[in-house]
């Protein structure tokens, strides 16, 4: 009953809501420097994920577990707040083109918001050892962080399946390294809820990915931001007591290219607040790539990292091999790291020289 409440009705509502919105919602105009679209297509895609996650909590609660005590309490209530926020600004920008500037502001006053209510990592922990953090820095290191992915899923969210797609993935991930609950400091309710609302956010999300891998609906702003959110509320969660290097591996497809390109902008003096086309995936849907063949690529950079943690710092975590508690995560961040950096100046060389002398 419990994963029918999770997987199944999450799935069903999103499906249902992402239906009624392709029909009543916004519409995504083809404007802007980095759309492709021909066409006005029907946006706020994240509302039904939204629905979706709110219905699998609805229906863990009526099986007598303790949702709603949970969501009220820190650290869970900051995560919760924060994707209910971002969502509902994700909407309003959807619907009404708010100025970007607002739109960061607001954003980053619910991030702060959410730290005082939510997850907020005393240690930074690393190879095994912790550094423990003054309390304003702690405070602003998280804020910044759920900012941060905030936006980056935003930014990657311009080719149909790529971000949501990716983030089901990590979200997946996150909720399998979460499980050891002696890992956390916390108590045991809220990390177990805090699963239970990633594995709703993933079945949500792919009902979602059936109408989006379709190119019917987008998720919008609604369910980039609010995504985003979740997962960089999930991976301060971890890192309440674990290495943060863990969640950011398996955020590595998509940090990678959202601070690299950012800095190829800064460098060659174009605007960073300017919608554009310089991401590596945009790279490589100007080159004429369909839209699911470069989301199948991220969602196979994904897994990678994923199998990584799994096999390597989770694996050791729960002891099934004798090693320290985390001695991986170092080993298997900086390596992925590296490749990623190596395979996107690469594409950056090659491909993007040939775009410019072709002039696309």
């Amino acid at each position: 009953m419990i994963l029918i409440a999770l997987l199944a009705v999450p799935f069903a509502v999103s499906l249902l809501v992402c239906g009624l919105m392709i029909r009543c919602g916004p519409k995504d105009a083809p404007d802007g420097g980095r759309k492709t679209q021909a066409a006005p297509v029907p946006s706020s895609g994240g509302m039904g994920v939204l629905a979706g996650m709110v219905a699998g909590l609805c229906g863990l609660s009526l099986l007598g577990e303790p949702v709603a005590d949970a969501l009220q309490t820190a650290p869970l209530a900051g995560i919760a707040a924060f994707t209910l926020f971002a969502a509902l600004l994700g909407w309003a920008d959807d619907v009404y083109r708010l100025p970007a500037s607002v739109k960061l502001v607001a954003l980053l006053a619910g991030a702060v918001f959410a730290i005082v209510i939510g997850p907020r990592p005393e240690m930074l922990w690393a190879a095994g050892a912790g550094a423990a953090l003054p309390w304003a820095l702690s405070a602003a290191v998280a804020a910044a962080f759920i900012f941060l992915m905030a936006n980056a899923v935003n930014f990657m969210d311009g080719a149909n399946g790529i971000a949501m797609g990716t983030a089901l993935i990590v979200l997946l991930s996150l909720s399998v390294v979460l499980v050891p609950g002696a890992v956390f400091s916390v108590q045991a309710d809220p990390v177990a809820i805090l699963i239970a609302l990633l594995l709703a956010a993933a079945a949500s999300l792919a009902a979602f990915l059936v109408w989006n891998l379709q190119g019917k609906l987008f998720a919008g702003d609604a369910g980039s931001l609010s995504v985003g959110g979740l997962i960089g509320g999930a991976s301060l969660m971890f890192a309440i007591d674990g290495p943060l290097l863990i969640p950011l591996t398996l955020c590595l497809p998509i940090l990678i290219d959202v601070f690299l390109t950012l800095a190829w902008r800064a460098r060659n003096g174009r605007p960073l607040m300017q919608a554009h086309r310089d991401h590596a995936y945009q790279l490589l849907l100007r080159a004429g790539w369909p839209h699911a063949r470069v989301a199948r690529l991220w969602w196979g950079l994904t897994g990678v990292c994923a199998a990584a943690v799994i096999a390597g710092p989770f694996a050791a975590a729960v002891g099934l091999y004798d090693a320290p508690r985390w001695p991986l995560d170092v080993s298997v961040f900086v390596p992925l790291l590296a490749a990623g950096i190596a395979l996107w100046v690469r594409q950056r060389v090659t491909l993007g020289r040939s775009l410019s002398a072709s002039g696309r």
